[in-house]
């Protein structure tokens, strides 16, 4: 077996794993449909839209019709930095279900309030406001690196940047909308993406 069927194989798992712990998490809310208020906006909408179709459509290619994107392979990635991927993106796909795992009825993938909205604070939580955008920027970004993909690299990274670099301040606004000094204080002990302590 090769080195790039190896590769193949964890991308592939890595997605179906992603996949099931979105698909299982938003089930489980589906009942709930009815209580939740939409208010997401466009450009986060289009912005998401592009970060994910991107990274299907040339994982994808990598995936089943390997070398078809030829041009998206011209940086070759030496494999250490491959490897180096493959380790952030099981800490990501890691991070991703223990943060739906907490959220568990509280998870929409959408911005949204809901009427029976808990203020979560264990698991990631304790540590960081938005884990599961965390985990998403850790997937794209090693997922880019493991495929030695350069589109797959930059272009799912800097759409999904900008989607939450565009929803993160109205989500902090509702949750202090619904949870007022509850929230501040988390707020103040947690960073955004990363622990507080990591950043210093």
């Amino acid at each position: 077996m090769t080195p790039e069927i190896i590769f193949r194989i964890i991308m592939g798992v890595s997605f179906l794993v992603l996949l099931g712990i979105r698909i299982h998490y938003q089930k489980k809310v589906l009942s709930d449909e009815n209580k939740f208020k939409i208010q997401e906006n466009k450009l986060s909408l289009v912005a998401g839209s592009i970060a994910a179709l991107t990274s299907i459509t040339f994982g994808f290619e990598y995936l089943f019709f390997y070398g078809t994107f030829s041009f998206t392979y011209v940086l070759d990635y030496p494999d250490w930095l491959r490897w180096l991927g493959v380790i952030f993106l099981a800490v990501g796909v890691g991070l991703m279900w223990w943060a739906h795992y907490h959220l568990d009825r509280s998870f929409y993938s959408l911005v949204a309030s809901k009427e029976d909205q808990k203020l979560v604070t264990s698991g990631p939580y304790r540590w960081i406001l938005h884990p599961i955008y965390t985990a998403y920027l850790m997937t794209y970004i090693s997922g880019g690196l493991a495929t030695s993909n350069l589109v797959l690299t930059i272009i799912p990274v800097f759409f999904f940047s900008l989607m939450i670099i565009n929803r993160i301040p109205r989500e902090e606004a509702l949750m202090k909308e619904e949870f007022g000094q509850d929230y501040l204080e988390l707020k103040e002990k947690t960073g955004r993406l990363l622990p507080k302590f990591i950043r210093g």
